[in-house]
């Protein structure tokens, strides 16, 4: 069975969670990270009664504490160590506890992947502890948490937003290095332009479907490099940057899906030595 299914799930589940949280929340104090009223029924939700052990030496999430623009928070999810056949992070789970939806992603990497790391940009609709949790391919979960001072992200009016249609979809691959050398890991960004609504923005028009990625798969030469089911807790314009490991000559592909069941495909051919397009 696909894991997007079960994501879906656990989004529907979770906003009626932290809805009920909600109604008793000290909204300005930093809570116990362990003892969270809104984590204790998402751990549940998500991961039942698996132990969920502490991420220092596996993964480590990196972002501002508190934030002046709480719709495009930047945020990054460092592993400590490289992917390999033998260990590697298979799955991440990045949770924004507060959220009207908690589960802002669930990522997939493989070992091709040379590194897991993930950085994106979220919104914030309250003060909220950030969880990002990793899954190894023994089945061991770690977790890393940051509580961050931002407020009013999803909410936010999202007219600032509003893409022409025929923009809508059009991405590109940008990469920090200035050319690629096979069997390295390369860092790269895809960018997406997307309104990523929010349907809880305060100017949107309640008689349409809110409409906003819901999944994003990166493969090379068709094998899988990075893919992730996410929702309207990433911001506009979605940026996602991770790591990947050619082996040679190959095509670098991102297929990006909607709500709007839109599907967006770009492509870009890799050569060892080739200039890449930068910032």
């Amino acid at each position: 069975m696909s894991i997007a299914l079960p994501f879906m799930r656990w989004i529907l589940a979770l906003l009626l969670a932290a809805t009920a949280a909600a109604a008793t929340a000290n909204e300005n104090a930093e809570p116990d990270p362990a003892k969270s009223q809104y984590w204790t029924p998402i751990r549940q939700m998500m991961f039942g009664d698996r132990e969920i052990l502490d991420g220092k030496d596996v993964i480590h999430v990196y972002l501002n504490t508190r934030a002046i623009d709480a719709t495009t928070v930047p945020l990054s999810v460092k592993a400590q160590f490289d992917q390999t056949s033998e260990r590697y992070i298979k799955l991440l789970y990045l949770i924004v506890e507060r959220n009207p939806s908690p589960a802002a992603g669930l990522f997939h990497f493989t070992p091709d992947s040379g590194r897991a790391q993930l950085e994106t940009r979220l919104r914030f609709e309250d003060f909220s502890f950030v969880r990002a949790i990793a899954e190894t391919n023994d089945g061991k979960l770690y977790m890393s948490t940051r509580w961050v001072k931002a407020a009013g992200g999803c909410s936010a009016p999202g007219e600032r937003n509003r893409i022409p249609p025929h923009l809508v979809g059009q991405m590109r691959f940008k990469f920090v290095e200035e050319s690629l050398e096979y069997n390295k890991p390369a860092l790269v960004q895809l960018m997406i332009r997307h309104p990523n609504e929010s349907a809880l923005a305060s100017d949107f028009d309640e008689t349409k479907v809110p409409r906003f990625v819901r999944s994003v798969k990166v493969t090379f030469d068709g094998k899988p490099v990075m893919s992730g089911e996410v929702d309207f807790s990433i911001s506009d314009n979605p940026s996602f940057r991770f790591f990947f490991k050619p082996p040679h000559e190959g095509q670098l592909e991102a297929i990006v899906e909607d709500t709007h069941d839109q599907q967006y495909v770009h492509r870009m051919t890799i050569t060892e030595g080739t200039p890449l397009p930068g910032g």
